[in-house]
């Protein structure tokens, strides 16, 4: 016997989500079943307007509800730094440690053969862009690389430190008190602060 479809839809759906299985996908629908129309709807809006109401940073390419973001707005942060993250969890995980303050890009994604995604599918013209419009305001840039230490990490960060070669700019990674093969969101803080602070040079 078959759920009903729109059950089976939902299940569905939900299970395309990464690391949601069927079962777990199931376990998520019928647990919506017990709840309250009202919960349902708040969550049915809470997904429509996902979208609709995040922006792009067109600074340091972050999802925003504004243009700039907070931190590219802010004109009290370090302006010869530039710390270079995958994804917006890895500048949340480098921001909380509270040890940077400069600024921050955002390539969206890391240099993957196997996965089909290569530089031409990260926001690579951008952040060249981002460096020399920096390197017009100040004399020498620091780009920190604060890369996930995996295969593909390692792979992206070898191609930006080919790209980005120049005189004014000194480029660094993270110490390696971070474990190889390990992602960034899900290091402690203090780790991750002790790495970010005793970095070395690429």
């Amino acid at each position: 016997m078959k759920y009903p479809e729109a059950i089976q839809n939902l299940i569905e759906q939900f299970s395309a989500l990464p690391t949601v299985g069927p079962k777990t996908a199931e376990r998520y629908v019928f647990h919506l079943l017990k709840q309250n129309p009202a919960k349902i709807q708040s969550l049915a809006l809470a997904l429509s307007n996902f979208q609709a109401s995040l922006k792009i940073c067109s600074i340091c390419q972050a999802p925003t509800t504004s243009d700039p973001c907070p931190i590219c707005a802010d004109s009290k942060r370090t302006k010869n730094l530039l710390c270079i993250v995958s994804d917006l969890q890895d500048m949340i995980s480098v921001e909380n440690t509270k040890q940077y303050e400069g600024y921050y890009f955002i390539l969206g994604g890391l240099i993957d053969a196997v996965a089909g995604l290569g530089p031409e599918n990260l926001a690579i013209k951008k952040l060249v862009e981002r460096v020399n419009k920096i390197l017009k305001e100040v004399p020498e840039l620091e780009i920190i690389l604060a890369l996930s230490p995996t295969i593909e990490g390692e792979t992206t960060a070898m191609y930006i430190n080919k790209i980005l070669q120049s005189p004014k700019i000194k480029i660094t990674r993270l110490a390696r008190g971070l474990p190889t093969g390990a992602n960034l969101e899900y290091v402690d803080e203090l780790t991750l602060g002790n790495a970010l602070k005793y970095r070395n040079k690429f």
